[in-house]
C-alpha cells in the first residue's frame, strides 16, 4: 500500500472518530441515566427552584426562569435575560435534572462576569452540523469521482469542527462548576454520595459534547 493511501486512511479513521464522539458521549449519558437517573433530590426542591436559588446568590435575580415547550428548550438566552427550561427539567426534582437547570443558571453567571462568549450561536451550528454532514458527506462522494481524497477532506473539515466543539466544551465545564459550588454552598446537596453528585454534573457536561447527536434526526430515531 502507498504511504499516501495510507495517510489518507489514518485521516479518514481521524475524520470517522470525530463523528462518533457525540454518540460516544450519549452512550455514557445513557449509562449514567441508568445507573443514577431516578434519584431524587434529597432537599425536594424542582429544576426552576435551583436555578432561581443560584440567580438570586449570584445576585441576578432579573434572569427569568421560563417553561418552555419548543423542541430547542434547555438554553440560557443572554439577550432576554432568560433561562428556558423544558417541562421535564423545570418541574423535576431529579438529581440530575437540579444540575442540568443549575449548568445553565451557571451560563447566567459567566454573563454576569462577561464571560459567556458565542456558546448560543455555536451549539446552534453543531445542531446544523449534526443534522447535515450525513448528507453533504453523500453529495461529495457522488459528485467527486476520488471518493479516498474526497473523504479524507471530509474528515478533516469534520475533525476541525469536533477540535473547536471540544474547545467550547471548557465554558460548559465552568458553568458546571458555578452550579455546582453554589448548590453545595447553599447546602442542596447535602445527603448525597459525592459519586451521585459527581456524576449528575457530568451528565450536564455530556449533554453539551453529545448535542449533534442528541438535537438531530438521527437521535430522534436512537431514542
Amino acid at each position: 500500500m502507498p504511504p499516501e493511501t495510507k495517510i489518507l486512511l489514518i485521516v479518514c479513521l481521524f475524520g470517522g472518530l470525530a463523528l462518533a464522539a457525540p454518540w460516544i458521549a450519549w452512550n455514557r449519558l445513557k449509562a449514567l441515566e441508568a445507573k443514577f437517573g431516578r434519584v431524587l433530590l434529597v432537599r425536594g426542591i424542582n429544576g426552576e427552584q435551583a436555578a432561581k436559588i443560584i440567580l438570586l446568590r449570584g445576585e441576578i435575580p432579573q434572569v427569568d426562569v421560563d417553561e418552555s415547550h419548543i423542541l430547542f428548550a434547555d438554553n440560557y438566552s443572554p439577550g432576554e435575560p432568560a433561562i428556558k427550561l423544558s417541562s421535564k427539567i423545570y418541574h423535576g426534582k431529579r438529581l440530575f435534572d437540579i444540575a442540568r437547570a443549575g449548568r445553565l443558571a451557571g451560563h447566567a453567571l459567566q454573563h454576569r462576569d462577561r464571560k459567556l462568549g458565542s456558546l448560543a450561536s455555536w451549539d446552534a451550528f453543531m445542531v446544523l452540523w449534526g443534522n447535515g454532514w450525513p448528507l453533504l458527506l453523500i453529495a461529495l462522494l457522488v459528485s467527486h469521482g476520488r471518493p479516498l481524497i474526497t473523504m479524507s477532506v471530509f474528515a478533516v473539515v469534520a475533525g476541525t469542527v469536533t477540535l473547536v466543539h471540544f474547545l467550547k466544551h471548557a465554558q460548559v465545564r465552568d458553568a458546571a462548576r458555578r452550579a455546582h459550588r453554589a448548590l453545595a454552598e447553599a447546602k442542596l446537596l447535602d445527603g448525597h454520595p459525592e459519586e451521585e453528585i459527581e456524576a449528575a454534573f457530568l451528565v450536564t457536561r455530556l449533554d453539551h459534547l453529545a448535542l449533534p447527536f442528541t438535537k438531530t434526526w438521527m437521535g430522534v430515531m436512537f431514542k
